[in-house]
């Protein structure tokens, strides 16, 4: 392949990268302003009247399928500016440059980014509507943690002092594994979530504590009418 033509598919690359990460970026910052003037009330976290649905901004299909196009352009593109287009110098350093600042801009942007929770009687479903939906049933352990750029630090309990730089921002939850086999992704995998069997990252605009005693409550509700269920003598 002669020059021009490496230099034609490098450009075309960047495209794709700049096209996708940028319009994700851009895309993330109006999801999350919309979300954050919408019209709110008091949560009500009790799903004992009915489901309770937690919305958090979100991206559009379209713009995810455009961000996995521009991420899967990202290392094909600066390999290609960096070893393969000798003969235009200017070009090694504008790529770094373009790349180092458009990804510290969508990782800034994308942290807003999260899932809808829905909270019922029975169980929660972090997704869309028709997602799996984990049963109280099955979980064994919650923890909330602060996740950081960096680090995790897990929440603490009861009276114990709470670092007021580490406001816990997820929860992790664990389930009961002789009873349900957990879907993990590979990037859970490869991210070290072992012990746990999933993250509910909390974007909902409440405060993590809150959720996190919700969702025990309903946890011990569910555990207490299982075990009087199975007490109750058959006819």
């Amino acid at each position: 392949m002669d020059a021009q033509a490496l230099l034609l598919l490098t450009v075309a690359l960047l495209t794709v990268y700049i096209v996708g990460i940028g319009g994700t970026t851009a895309a993330a910052i109006g999801a999350w302003d919309a979300w954050r003037r919408r019209e709110t009330g008091t949560a009500n976290l009790d799903p004992q009247q009915g489901e309770v649905v937690l919305v958090a901004p979100a991206l559009p299909r379209l713009v995810r399928a455009m961000r996995v196009a521009g991420w899967i352009a990202f290392l094909p593109a600066l390999v290609l500016a960096l070893f393969a287009n000798s003969g235009y110098p200017w070009l090694a350093p504008l790529t770094v440059l373009l790349m180092v600042g458009l990804n510290a801009f969508y990782f800034t942007a994308v942290q807003g980014i999260g899932e809808q929770l829905a909270l019922t009687s029975d169980g929660f479903r972090c997704g869309p509507h028709g997602a799996r939906i984990v049963l109280w049933i099955h979980v064994t352990d919650l923890m909330g943690a602060h996740i950081g750029p960096f680090r995790g630090v897990r929440m603490s309990e009861g009276s114990e002092w709470q670092d007021p730089k580490t406001v816990p921002n997820v929860i992790f939850y664990r389930l009961n594994r002789a009873l349900v086999r957990p879907r993990k992704s590979p990037l859970s995998r490869l991210t070290g979530l072992t012990y746990f069997d999933g993250v509910i990252r909390n974007r909902f605009g409440v405060l993590t504590q809150d959720l996190m005693q919700a969702m025990r409550t309903c946890h011990r509700r569910a555990l207490d009418e299982e075990a009087r269920r199975l007490r109750r003598p058959r006819p």
